[in-house]
């Protein structure tokens, strides 16, 4: 008899990519998948699907939203009583004090799963890490994408380490939505002709885009047929910190564009699409999703030497410099820059690389042995 499992998505419309592939292969394994998302669209995985969480909705107050977190639970809850579900395999923590006794009813009753992406969220609150505690309690497996998440998870919260398993996030070489480059930059009104960097998501300071004004400055100085391109939404805590770097005297502002704002799956394309090297100066970081999308759109990526990224770029697939240096980082956008031609063999082998590590059929396959097929301790 299959398993029946509700696969929980609270912002379904940024991270869908991991949550619809490993649906897909689920259910080819012979997973019986009911998905509950935010208000984005299933038009990919043949499952039952009910979109309702007002989560990642922008015009929604924050009373709305605790509101509709809790009929949210209320309707996962029916689903798991109408249709004998076993396992529910939630990924997001969006409101740990509520979603903590909300969970725990739960538990009472179902099996528990939890992919964690964020051990805490970046934008801790003075209560989180508290209530997360309270909430690793809860399931019976818990896993992360990395062997540097499995370390920080240990140190974090040792008492829960036994129920945590790597597995890692597949990659996402289905969702590339290629154009030519020249359609590309016309499409977001940037130079044909330059030599073009791009940081793509959300815009903030964790995610090192101060570290990457700083570093274009000094490269532009060298290479003024370059031009950046920073485009996503703005993190709400540092509004001004960027304009302070861009605006001030002698700073090459003409060649960065600065695109402030949430961009669409219908525009993503177009952004990578246009640029020669993508730009991931991240200061932290706990899994490596955000690379394989480099590598899905065939661009060379430039990265810090964080774990989560080194476990995917070397020398022979892409650019490495040190975590939040300025110097070290123009040197990783000069090699890029000196070695254009070879960077169709750079991303060739960083296909091969997560093509074999992140297969998401042995994703699926994995968390079915090590995480639904587990017996739950008496």
């Amino acid at each position: 008899m299959s398993k029946k499992v509700i696969l929980v998505d609270q912002i379904a419309k940024i991270s869908y990519k991991y949550t619809f592939s490993l649906a897909e292969c689920l259910i080819k394994q012979g997973v019986d998948v009911h998905l509950v998302l935010d208000l984005k669209k299933n038009d990919e995985v043949n499952c039952k699907t009910d979109s309702i969480f007002l989560t990642d909705e922008k015009n929604v107050s924050k009373v709305k939203k605790v509101f509709n977190l809790f009929s949210s639970y209320r309707r996962i809850r029916q689903i798991i009583k109408e249709e004998n579900i076993d396992i529910l395999h939630i990924q997001w923590i969006n409101f740990s004090p509520i979603e903590y006794h909300l969970l725990k009813r739960i538990a009472k009753k179902t099996k528990i799963v939890m992919t964690v992406h964020d051990i805490l969220p970046f934008n801790e609150k003075g209560y989180d890490k508290r209530y997360y505690r309270k909430i690793y309690h809860l399931p019976s497996k818990i896993i992360v994408q990395a062997d540097t998440n499995y370390d920080r998870f240990k140190e974090l919260f040792p008492e829960d380490i036994d129920k945590v398993t790597i597995i890692p996030h597949g990659n996402s070489l289905k969702y590339a939505d290629l154009h030519s480059q020249d359609e590309s930059r016309e499409k977001i009104g940037i130079n044909k002709d330059y030599f073009t960097f791009l940081f793509f998501g959300q815009i903030k300071q964790i995610k090192g885009v101060d570290i990457l004004l700083e570093a274009f400055e000094k490269f532009h100085q060298n290479h003024p047929e370059s031009q950046l391109v920073v485009a996503g939404k703005l993190w709400y805590a540092e509004e001004g910190v960027y304009e302070k770097i861009f605006n001030r005297d002698g700073y090459p502002k003409e060649f960065l564009k600065w695109d402030e704002r949430f961009i669409g799956d219908e525009e993503i394309g177009y952004y990578y699409s246009a640029c020669d090297v993508t730009v991931l100066p991240y200061k932290d970081l706990y899994q490596s999703g955000v690379i394989q999308l480099a590598y899905a759109y065939k661009k060379v990526p430039i990265v810090s030497n964080l774990k989560p990224f080194l476990e995917v770029v070397d020398e022979n697939s892409g650019y490495i410099f040190e975590n939040e240096n300025v110097d070290s980082l123009v040197e990783a956008m000069e090699k890029a820059f000196q070695n254009k031609k070879n960077a169709d063999k750079l991303v060739e082998n960083g296909i091969k690389t997560i093509k074999a590590k992140y297969n998401w059929e042995d994703i699926a396959k994995k968390i079915i042995d090590e995480c639904y097929d587990e017996k739950i301790p008496e």
